[in-house]
């Protein structure tokens, strides 16, 4: 059976039940636990959370998670960010909201939900729901159609909650102006630079270097390496053994019809009249009318692209009407059913779908095209070799690794297959002294290989097309480095932090004597007296870096507490290694005709942000009055 497994692991079938049970040991671990027990990931109140709804819930943020950082996302990161308390949670808060909605009796219709469903862009093409389309894109997110909508059911209940909740909460005329007025005043200061790069006379002497290497070993020390050697199994190894006949390329051109088969398709243009699915009688009848109107012009010989310019209520009327080549699966059936009756050059009548009406003018009919055999036998007989001389590759280090776990030694696992071992010189954890050597990802085979203990024999590991199997020789632990190695890099780094001492005890030098006068002229007198530049910004608010200085949004904040009794800021302040000493030059608030102008759009922004706090206050005062119990067991 295991043989069966390592064979077949290329499987897409072998894969996903590998992954089932990858996922039972990591949820589950082994030996006797209660089952019962652990189906109850937590209560709220007298409402159950199941383990499957937890292992949804948190491999759906695994997946996002993926999505975010990649191949850096490990075991190591996924704890750090306690995946699995967030995802307990997460389903906390919605079993609250459930039991909340049950209270205020909130439901979504199902005519809610497929208004809601047809609404969605992503599940568009060209302004019309595609149910391909629709499958596909949840296929890509690993859902099914029954899922999404029990979780968009979800959504549109919580939304109906969330309005009900919120409902009251305003903002006035004076709160918006004065938080306007806040974030919208300006100033400008006048200030003195003090760049430690100046200090050109301040310099680490030999004695502090050597005291500095004398007392912190820890930081010169040289990277941990590893040496190993290792047999590579390159699927290019096994060309001459690989001949793929006829027979072979036929069946697989016989058994994958779909892909070597282009269905029927039309090339179509149309003009939408909208009209929601849940109109009167009337107002659909007043649409038709108007769709009638417009298919009368089209049949006379009016332009269809300029009538669709004209009248049409879907995106694509900008280019006309035009909806490009589609399937009879593309698009809603009633559309697709006409489309694919009529003729090219035909224009349709009125057609009803969800969206409203269609006129239908079909430009182009291709019919269901089969690549020939011929054709595609190039292609296949690639495709087949390439498979099956990456099978034999990977069986080649198998049946090597199979000696390993017979407990042969490396030297036997060489001999049993056959190939000549390569030895690397020590590298560090990066692999770049790697580089050079053939191996298909440096980077990747040197993880590998800081993995395994001193001596250990890796299991087979593909690193781009290629299997290794690492056997470990020399682990080389860090070691002191020589003073004289090091010797220039500790004064670099110590000469800098002394003229960063010296130019930050010059500045607050001269901020003592500014502060005698009290005022900003005082600024000038002293920047001239120690050869320094007095230096003005444009304006900034208090949000923002100062015009000039990166990253400085704490220096403005700080200008925004000066005025005309404290002009000059009473501390020195540091921005990205250097140091600042300001004084305040101006400060402007909004004109009042900027106030009235965006006093409607401040409003909006202050009540989306109290709405926000007051829900989530709301939300955890429902968890606080209920009865939430939590299996620590899963979590830990």
């Amino acid at each position: 059976m295991l043989r069966y497994l390592r064979e077949n692991t290329g499987n897409w079938i072998i894969k996903f039940f590998l992954g089932i049970i990858v996922i039972v040991f990591v949820f589950l671990g082994v030996g006797s636990m209660n089952a019962g027990k652990h189906n109850k990931v937590a209560t709220v109140n007298d409402q159950i959370i199941t383990f499957s709804e937890y292992r949804d819930a948190y491999q759906g943020m695994i997946q996002r998670l993926q999505q975010q950082f990649g191949t850096s996302l490990d075991d190591d990161l996924i704890k750090s960010l306690n995946i699995k308390q967030h995802a307990v949670n997460s389903l906390i808060d919605q079993k609250v909201l459930e039991i909340e909605s049950q209270k205020l009796k909130i439901v979504v219709s199902d005519q809610e939900l497929k208004q809601d469903l047809l609404s969605v862009k992503e599940f568009q093409k060209d302004g019309v729901f595609n149910i391909d389309l629709y499958r596909r894109v949840l296929g890509q997110n690993s859902m099914t159609p029954e899922t999404f909508e029990a979780s968009q059911r979800n959504t549109i209940r919580n939304a109906k909650l969330l309005r009900m909740v919120i409902n009251g909460i305003t903002v006035g005329n004076q709160e918006a102006q004065a938080w306007y007025s806040f974030n919208n005043a300006k100033a400008s200061i006048n200030y003195i630079m003090i760049d430690p790069g100046t200090f050109s006379d301040v310099f680490a002497d030999e004695a502090q270097i050597r005291s500095q290497y004398d007392n912190h070993h820890d930081l010169y020390m040289s990277e941990p390496k590893r040496k190993v050697a290792f047999l590579v199994f390159a699927p290019g190894d096994f060309e001459s053994q690989v001949k793929i006949d006829e027979t072979s390329i036929r069946d697989f051109y016989n058994q994958n019809p779909a892909r070597f088969t282009t269905p029927e398709q039309v090339e179509a243009s149309h003009i939408l009249i909208k009209v929601d699915e849940t109109a009167d009688e009337q107002a659909v009848a007043q649409a038709k009318e108007e769709a009638l109107s417009v298919y009368e012009k089209a049949v006379k010989g009016v332009d269809f692209s300029e009538l669709a310019k004209a009248y049409s209520q879907g995106p694509s009327a900008a280019s006309g009407g035009y909806l490009g080549r589609f399937g009879r699966t593309s698009m809603v059936k009633p559309f697709s059913d006409a489309a694919f009756a009529m003729k090219a050059g035909d224009i349709s009548q009125p057609v009803r779908t969800g969206f409203g009406w269609h006129i239908i003018k079909v430009t182009d009919r291709t019919p269901e095209a089969i690549t020939p055999f011929e054709t595609a036998k190039a292609g296949i007989q690639k495709e087949l070799a390439a498979s099956r001389l990456q099978d034999l590759a990977y069986n080649k280090a198998e049946d090597a690794y199979d000696a390993v776990l017979d407990g042969d030694s490396f030297e036997q696992v060489v001999l049993v297959a056959a190939k000549q071992p390569v030895n690397t010189p020590a590298f560090t954890a990066m692999g770049t002294e790697l580089k050079g050597m053939g191996i298909s990802d440096p980077g990747e085979f040197a993880a590998a290989a800081f993995s395994l203990a001193d001596n250990e024999i890796s299991e087979v590991k593909k690193i781009g097309n290629n299997y290794y199997l690492m056997h470990v020789l020399e682990k080389i632990d860090p070691e002191l480095l020589a003073y004289e190695d090091v010797k220039n890099e500790i004064a670099v780094t110590l000469t800098a932090g002394l003229k960063k001492q010296a130019a930050k005890k010059a500045a607050e030098s001269m901020l003592q004597n500014a502060g005698k006068d009290g005022d900003a002229a005082s600024l000038e007198k002293i920047a001239g007296d120690n050869h320094f530049k007095l230096q003005a910004s444009k304006m900034f608010t208090r949000t923002e870096d100062i015009p000039g200085i990166a990253g400085s949004v704490a220096l403005a904040q700080a200008a925004f507490t000066l005025d005309e009794k404290n002009p000059v800021y009473k501390q020195v302040l540091e921005v990205s290694g250097k140091f600042y000493i300001i004084g305040l030059k101006e400060k402007q608030v909004p004109e009042a005709t900027a106030i009235a102008d965006n006093l409607d759009t401040v409003k909006r922004q202050l009540e989306t942000r109290k709405q926000q706090v007051y829900y989530s206050q709301w939300l955890a005062a429902r968890k606080e009055k209920a009865e939430i119990w939590i299996n620590t067991d899963i979590i830990n």
